[in-house]
């Protein structure tokens, strides 16, 4: 069985992570929400500030102003490539040609490349908002506010990991397009 030309007999360690992966989008938050925790005992640790506290304030304000200018612009990339990819899984061979390539994938393989696609738009769109919030929150003040700034990194690593997953099903689709 493959799952996207990925297969799933395959033995070894790093394709049954793989796997478990793409098939569990919904622990990106968990994942990001550990390597923020470790952050910020680390930072506990050899006692400095946490997250982005001790940071000047134009520099948190352009960070967080960027990170919300990114989300944004990749939220609606991200929507314009499912309107893309509706059209081009929904189409069809013309009867009496060859069957297209999309057209061998199964419902169900089609559902998990919408969902990868449709998974990563809210995850985006809670960056924008957490990080506007984080701007107004802190507005010109000396120290930073951690618990704003450690939602935002919360949510810009779980972001991260689901484009990852977004490029991978990008990947598998041209492949089987062009295959």
């Amino acid at each position: 069985m493959s799952l996207y030309e990925v297969d799933v007999e395959r033995r070894g360690r790093r394709r049954i992570l793989w796997r478990w992966f793409l098939l569990h989008p919904r622990a990106d938050y968990l994942w990001a929400l550990i390597l923020v925790l470790l952050w910020m005992a680390a930072a506990l640790l050899f006692r400095q500030p946490l997250i982005l506290e001790g940071v000047g304030p134009g520099a948190r304000r352009t960070l967080f102003q960027t990170l919300a200018t990114m989300a944004g612009a990749t939220a609606g990339l991200t929507l314009t490539s499912v309107s893309m990819l509706i059209n081009v899984l929904g189409k069809k061979s013309a009867p009496g040609q060859r069957e297209l390539p999309l057209e061998k994938l199964t419902p169900t393989h089609r559902r998990q490349i919408g969902e990868v696609f449709l998974f990563a738009i809210p995850g985006l769109g809670l960056l924008l908002i957490a990080s506007l919030i984080t701007v107004v929150l802190e507005g010109d003040e000396s120290r930073g506010l951690w618990i704003p700034e450690a939602v935002v990194f919360v949510f810009a690593f779980a972001s991260a990991l689901a484009l990852l997953r977004v490029a991978w099903a990008l990947r598998r689709v041209l492949a089987i397009a062009t295959g």
